[in-house]
C-alpha cells in the first residue's frame, strides 16, 4: 500500500548523490536520531497551549475516517491511518522517533529495509498535522502533468461530432480508441508521442457522457404531452368525437340500458367500432392448477408454441363485429386469426388488415346493422396509417432528378402555401431527362415550384432532422407542406369510400382504446376461436363506457393522472357532468395563489 510522501524542500541537511548508497545525512543527531529541522519545526511553530493534543487529534482522525471517508484520496487514508496508530503510541508513552520507526517497518515495502527514511516521512507528516490539524496538500504530478487534451473544446467538439456521426449502438472504446488515433486527432492537426490505448478512449467516453446501457427489447417512451400530439388531441380528434357522439346511442346504468339517439332529417345513427390486434402462443395459457398431494407435476412444453396472431372489432350493439343466427350463433364474424411462423402463415402487414376491412369488417357491419354508419376508431400503428405506395414522402426524393427513387402521385399545391400566386396550381412530380423518359422530380425543383429559394440549403440533414425544426433542410421544409402532411391513409380511405367514418386515436393514448383497457378482453382473445365468443357482451359495454368516460375527462381539461383518478372515481357513470369536472379541476390543479 502506497503513501503519499510529504516532500519538505527546505529541510536542511539532505544530500544526495548519484546513488543511494551515496545518501549522506549530515544534521543527524546520533544520539537521539532526531533531524536539526525538526528541532527547529517546534521551535517556531505556535505556543503550544494552541495546539491540541494526540488524544483529541486521535478522536478527530477517527470521525474523519467514518464520517468524511468517501471524499479522501487512497492516499489521504493512508495517511490518516498512519496518523492514528501514531497517536496510540504516543498515548501509550512510546517516544515520537520509536513510534514512527515501529509504523515504518509496518508499512515498509521491502523487508530487508532499514526504513529509516520512512520513519522520517511520518515525523513531519505528525509534526504537520499537529500544527495544522489537517493533511499537506498534494503536489503530485503538477498542472501541466496532469493537463489533458480533452480540455480543449476543439478536442471535445470534434470527439463528440465523430461519436454522434456513428451508427446508434456501435460505438465501443476499441471503435472509438481507433477513431482518436486515426482520423479525430490528426484531422485537428495533433500529433502524440503514443497512440492512445483503449483505456484512456473508455475514460474519454465517460466523460464525454456516453454512457454503456443494457440492450432491451424496447423502450416506450411516454408522448402523451408531447406539443403535437396534445394538438392533435385537442385540434382534431376531441372536436371530431363531440360532434359523432349526438348520433351515438348510449348504454347507461347498472343494467347498461339503451338511450337511442335523438336523429335529425338525413341523419344516419353512428356506432363506434373499435380494432386492434393481439398477439398469443399456444403454450402459455395454463400457469396454475389444482392438484392432489403427492401426484406428480405435469409436463409442459419448453417452447412457448406456435405464434397466433388475431385481429378483431368490437363494438357496443353486438360486443364482437359479428353477424348472429336467430337463436344466437355466430353466423359470421369480422375476426381474422392468422398463424404466422416456418412452415405457417405469412406475418401481419398493410395489405391483410385492408383485406380485412375492405372484404370482411365493412360487409359484416352492414349486414349486422343495416341503415347505419360505423365509426372506425383504431390507433396510429404503422398499418392503420398506412399511405398509398405513391404517397408524398418528401425523404425518400433524391437531390437530382431520377435515380433510385420512386414515382410519387402528381399533387395540387394548397391554398395554405407561404406564397398566394402559387395557391391551387397543379404540380407534377415527374419531369423529362435528357433522355426523353419521364423520371421523378428532384427536392429543390419541387420545393422550388411551391415559390421557395433553397439553393443554399442543404438536401437532409443527418442521421435526423431536429424534431423541433421545420426548415432544417429542403426534405423537412417540403415534409410540412400541407399537401404532404395532409394525406389520407389506405384504410380511412377504404372506409371512407364505403360511405363510413374514420378516426385515429392519439399517440400515446392507449386508454381511449376500450380494447386496451382491461385483460378480459385480452385473455378471450388469447384463449383464440373457441374464446372469443366468451367475453360477454356487457363486459364490452362496459369498456366502451369507460373509453366514453376517459373522453369525457379529456374534454374537460384534465390529462395524465388526473383523469386516470377522475375515471375511476365515476366509474358507474358513462360521462363526467361538467360540475364534477369542474370540482375535479379544482382539486387537482394547484392554486394560483399557492
Amino acid at each position: 500500500m502506497e503513501v503519499e510522501e510529504i516532500e519538505d524542500e527546505d529541510a536542511p541537511g539532505a544530500c544526495f548523490h548519484s546513488s543511494p548508497d551515496e545518501y549522506v545525512d549530515l544534521n543527524v543527531d546520533p544520539d537521539t536520531g532526531v533531524e536539526c529541522w525538526e528541532e527547529e519545526l517546534h521551535e517556531t511553530r505556535a505556543h503550544p497551549t494552541e495546539i491540541r493534543g494526540w488524544a483529541e487529534l486521535r478522536d478527530q482522525i477517527n470521525d474523519d475516517l467514518k464520517k468524511k471517508f468517501k471524499t479522501f484520496t487512497p492516499s489521504q487514508v493512508n495517511q490518516l491511518i498512519i496518523l492514528r496508530s501514531f497517536a496510540t503510541l504516543h498515548l501509550r508513552s512510546v517516544g515520537k522517533l520509536k513510534a514512527s520507526e515501529q509504523i515504518a517497518l509496518q508499512w515498509q515495502d521491502d523487508v530487508n529495509g532499514s526504513a529509516a527514511h520512512f520513519a522520517r516521512r511520518i515525523r513531519a507528516l505528525a509534526s504537520h498535522y499537529q500544527v495544522n490539524e489537517q493533511l499537506p496538500i498534494e503536489k503530485c504530478g503538477g498542472y501541466k502533468n496532469a493537463r489533458s487534451i480533452l480540455k480543449e473544446e476543439s478536442v471535445r467538439t470534434a470527439a463528440r461530432t465523430w461519436l454522434t456521426s456513428q451508427k446508434v449502438g456501435s460505438i465501443t472504446p476499441t471503435k472509438f480508441c481507433n477513431g482518436l488515433n486515426t482520423e479525430i486527432l490528426p484531422g485537428l492537426g495533433i500529433s502524440l508521442k503514443s497512440p492512445f490505448c483503449t483505456k484512456t478512449a473508455l475514460r474519454w467516453l465517460v466523460k464525454l457522457r456516453w454512457m454503456k446501457t443494457t440492450l432491451k427489447k424496447g423502450v416506450y417512451m411516454d408522448g402523451h404531452e408531447r406539443k403535437d400530439v396534445i394538438n392533435y388531441r385537442q385540434m382534431v380528434y376531441l372536436p371530431k368525437i363531440a360532434e359523432y357522439q349526438n348520433q351515438m346511442a348510449k348504454y347507461k346504468g347498472p343494467e347498461l340500458k339503451k338511450i337511442e339517439p335523438n336523429l335529425k332529417d338525413g341523419e344516419k345513427e353512428i356506432i363506434a367500432v373499435f380494432q386492434d390486434e393481439s398477439c398469443c402462443h399456444a403454450n402459455e395459457f395454463q400457469t396454475t392448477a389444482w392438484m392432489r398431494p403427492g401426484v406428480d407435476q405435469i409436463l409442459q412444453r419448453k417452447g412457448r408454441g406456435r405464434l397466433i396472431r388475431i385481429s378483431d372489432f368490437i363494438l357496443e350493439s353486438t360486443g364482437r363485429l359479428v353477424v348472429l343466427n336467430e337463436d344466437g350463433s355466430v353466423k359470421r364474424e369480422a375476426c381474422k386469426i392468422i398463424y404466422p411462423g416456418s412452415g405457417g402463415d405469412p406475418y401481419w402487414d398493410k395489405n391483410q388488415l385492408l383485406a380485412q376491412v375492405k372484404n370482411v369488417a365493412i360487409p359484416v357491419f352492414k349486414e349486422a346493422n343495416p341503415g347505419k354508419q360505423a365509426l372506425f376508431i383504431s390507433d396510429q400503428s404503422s398499418a392503420h396509417a398506412a399511405l398509398p405506395d405513391n404517397a408524398l414522402r418528401a425523404f425518400e426524393m433524391n437531390k437530382s432528378n431520377g435515380g433510385a427513387q420512386r414515382t410519387q402521385r402528381d399533387t395540387v399545391i394548397p391554398v395554405t402555401n407561404k406564397y398566394p400566386e402559387y395557391h391551387m396550381k397543379p404540380q407534377s412530380m415527374t419531369t423529362l431527362n435528357a433522355d426523353g423518359k419521364w423520371v421523378p422530380k428532384e427536392l429543390q425543383q419541387v420545393l422550388g415550384e411551391h415559390g421557395f429559394n433553397v439553393t443554399h440549403m442543404r438536401a437532409k440533414c443527418q442521421p435526423v432532422c431536429p424534431f423541433e425544426n421545420h426548415d432544417c433542410c429542403v426534405a423537412c421544409l417540403l415534409s410540412h407542406q400541407d399537401d404532404f402532411v395532409n394525406q389520407t391513409s389506405e384504410p380511412e380511405q377504404i372506409i371512407v369510400d364505403a360511405g363510413h367514418l374514420c378516426l385515429f386515436l392519439p399517440k400515446f393514448h392507449c386508454e381511449l382504446n376500450p380494447i386496451e383497457m382491461k385483460t378480459t378482453f385480452g385473455q378471450a382473445k388469447a384463449a383464440a376461436i373457441q374464446c372469443l365468443d366468451a367475453c360477454p357482451v356487457d363486459v364490452i359495454h362496459r369498456f366502451i363506457n369507460c373509453f366514453w368516460r376517459f373522453t369525457a375527462v379529456h374534454q374537460g381539461g384534465l390529462t395524465g393522472k388526473a383523469a386516470a383518478w377522475a375515471v375511476r372515481k365515476f366509474k358507474s357513470h358513462r360521462t363526467i357532468s361538467n360540475a364534477a369536472l369542474i370540482s375535479l379541476e379544482a382539486l387537482v390543479q394547484p392554486h394560483s395563489d399557492a
